[in-house]
């Protein structure tokens, strides 16, 4: 992806004076608080329109993500995914519909109302939920400023592609109502066709997506509280990597947040969030591309609701977190399937044609206690510490029914496992976090890390119910014990982050799709994660020079054969120099082969590739600036490994990414 631009030097306007030049400021991408953490300016990002939230994390090193489509991009930091991460939009986690993962958070989430994007690799903390063992993305909003003159104030951008006529129009405003209240809004519509990758072969990519959002606020006197009401809709979306399409997934959430300062000895603040989040998906083999012999739909939901309730304390050199946070889960998939003539009887759900019960009502609980606490040991060392516990509670209410056209899915859990769904399943996990930072120089950090973390079986990997693909009501869940060593160094113009893990794996979920012919089921494993991460930067005069690579090494070793879906040695470098409101730059994006493959779930192996972007930006005014690229300009034909095999098209192994892309974007603040 496109390197993003910064903001241009001032200079002083007058001739006679000494021509003094401001620090660089990288707005796009920096250093959030932790050796972990990246922190993003959305509203600095310069890539195509119309993109996924999937494609825009690819900006921070060692983020990926694997393609199905133009929409639904899968994130996977550090080799993990799916589940293993976590991804809380303003407080609130929101799980996706489809069983195929055509709608995963980052799908569906409001990245263009957050105010900074920060994304953590690793387990970073104890305080972001269960799970999230290979990294958490946290889409943070703040109070708006009610100080300045201006009553309203807004943003507005857009912009198209080239390469699948990709458009983007998003905006978002606030109101000040006065006594401390206000009003936010925000909308956003995007849409494309289908693109071409660098050999001119149609992708089957095209898109609909509009989303709105509305916020009602109150800030003052040491409290803040705002109610989110959000809805996004994607419609008649295509997916070369999956045998259906989608023509319909909403999404809709609610959400109070807020908090409150406190002056009651070491008690400073209390916040908390509550929330529900509704998705409503169909998928279907007929509606967006040819019907075959028989025609499938499959309707689903998936309903979340959940809150967390935070105190933070402060004891001189101590500042900690004490918190309980829950979330209820509740998915519901049906397949119905007939010929083509009974199309109308499929639409209309009838019961006489509902072939599995994918996902049989299941419900997964949730409820969690963590203690976090930063220790200032001495002036150039501190200790982050802390422990979480989480009750999970999962049930599967329609386990035992018996659709018209197939078995139950109680049926197909005792032919697979020996067992049934007919009792609820709980655990009891239990996970923490010790991380020991040292400036051993000014500007120069190292950090050591020890973490367990514990990850419960989501919906399918523990109950999904098809002839040919089963869950294990009995899976256990993941246990992970990582080891970070790394350094930081910020030497001015210059800086170098450096760190490497391991992580091994209890009980590793793996999706088992060799050890019986022609039956995806799930095992539990022993399973080792290890690998490093290196970025670098240096800026002075107007240039910009970045770079970074990162690898990841899967080992199931259970079996003695490598994991699925890990990525290959890869990373990027950019350079960029700009003065008075411009800024012009390249990017070189590289990947090697990945040929350490499960050859059961990975497409096969992947040649490796590299790929140049031009990008620019200039500021047309104080408050409008004009951004411009070309991505892929040598259109190289290629794919990231960890995209899904193109079942649509035969003369390709994998989804490939786009070709030669042009593009413009126009962002305006009033």
């Amino acid at each position: 992806m496109s390197a993003i631009p910064s903001l241009a030097p001032a200079q002083d306007a007058d001739p006679a004076a000494p021509i003094v030049l401001d620090p660089i400021v990288i707005e796009d991408m920096r250093r959030a608080d932790g050796p972990m953490s990246t922190m993003l300016d959305p509203g600095a990002l310069t890539l195509p329109p119309a993109v996924d939230g999937g494609a825009l994390l690819r900006a921070v090193p060692g983020v990926t993500s694997g393609r199905m489509g133009g929409h639904g991009l899968e994130l996977v930091i550090r080799g993990q995914q799916q589940n293993q991460l976590n991804i809380i939009d303003a407080g609130s986690f929101t799980y996706g519909a489809c069983p195929n993962r055509m709608d995963p958070p980052t799908a569906m989430a409001s990245f263009h109302r957050a105010d900074e994007i920060v994304v953590e690799k690793g387990y970073a903390s104890v305080t972001h939920g269960p799970g999230g063992s290979g990294g958490t993305v946290l889409l943070k909003r703040g109070v708006p400023d009610l100080a300045g003159e201006d009553a309203f104030t807004g943003h507005f951008g857009a912009g198209l592609a080239s390469n699948g006529g990709g458009t983007d129009a998003a905006g978002r405003f606030t109101q000040d109502l006065g006594g401390g209240l206000y009003l936010q809004g925000a909308g956003e519509v995007k849409s494309a066709d289908n693109y071409r990758d660098g050999s001119g072969r149609e992708v089957r990519s095209a898109l609909e997506q509009r989303s709105a959002g509305l916020t009602l606020g109150y800030a003052g006197a040491g409290v803040d509280l705002a109610f989110d009401a959000e809805y996004d809709l994607a419609e008649d979306v295509l997916f070369p990597g999956a045998g259906m399409d989608s023509p319909f997934d909403e999404t809709v959430i609610y959400r109070l947040r807020g908090g409150v300062d406190v002056d009651a000895g070491a008690l400073t603040r209390i916040e908390g969030t509550i929330y529900h989040s509704a998705v409503d998906h169909v998928m279907d083999n007929y509606s967006l591309r040819p019907a075959g012999m028989m025609a499938m739909r499959t309707p689903a939901t998936s309903d979340t609701t959940g809150g967390k309730l935070e105190a933070q304390l402060s004891f001189g050199g101590t500042d900690v977190k004490l918190g309980v946070d829950l979330q209820s889960n509740t998915r519901e998939a049906t397949v119905f399937a007939g010929m083509p003539a009974m199309i109308p009887m499929l639409e209309s759900e009838d019961p006489a044609r509902a072939r599995f019960l994918i996902w049989p009502d299941v419900t997964i609980a949730q409820t969690g206690l963590y203690f976090e606490a930063r220790s200032q040991l001495a002036e150039a060392t501190a200790l982050t510490w802390g422990l979480r516990y989480d009750h999970v509670s999962a049930e599967a209410d329609k386990a035992a029914v018996t659709p018209a056209q197939g078995p139950s899915p109680n049926a197909l859990y005792s032919a697979q496992y020996g067992t049934t769904f007919d009792g609820t399943r709980e655990e009891h996990n239990l996970g923490g976090l010790l991380r020991l930072e040292h400036e051993i120089a000014p500007g120069a950090t190292l950090f050591a890390g020890l973490s367990r973390s514990v990850r419960t079986a989501d919906a399918t990997e523990r109950a999904i119910a098809r002839m040919n693909w089963v869950g294990n009501p009995d899976i256990d869940p993941e246990k992970h014990h990582q080891i970070d060593l790394g350094a930081r160094l910020d030497r001015g113009p210059w800086y170098l982050d450096a760190s490497g893990y391991a992580d091994w794996v209890d009980d590793y979920i793996l999706r088992d799709q060799f050890s019986v012919p022609g039956v995806t089921n799930y095992r539990n494993v022993s399973a080792r994660l290890s690998g490093v991460e290196l970025a670098a930067g240096w800026a002075r005069g107007g240039w910009e020079i970045r770079g970074d690579a990162t690898y990841t090494h899967g080992e199931n070793t259970t079996d003695d054969r490598p994991l699925a879906q890990i990525p290959p040695l890869q990373g990027g470098l950019s350079v960029a120099y700009g003065r008075d409101g411009w800024r012009t730059g390249a990017r070189l994006n590289w990947a090697t082969e990945q040929d350490r493959i499960d050859p059961a779930r990975d497409p096969g192996t992947t040649p490796g590739y590299a790929t140049l972007d031009l990008f620019g930006s200039y500021d047309l005014s104080e408050n409008a600036t004009i951004r411009a690229g070309v991505d892929n300009i040598t259109d190289e034909t290629y794919a990231n490994h960890l995209s899904r095999a193109n079942i649509f098209d035969p003369t390709v192994t994998q989804v490939n990414e786009p070709g030669r892309t042009f593009y413009v974007t126009l962002d305006t603040q009033f």
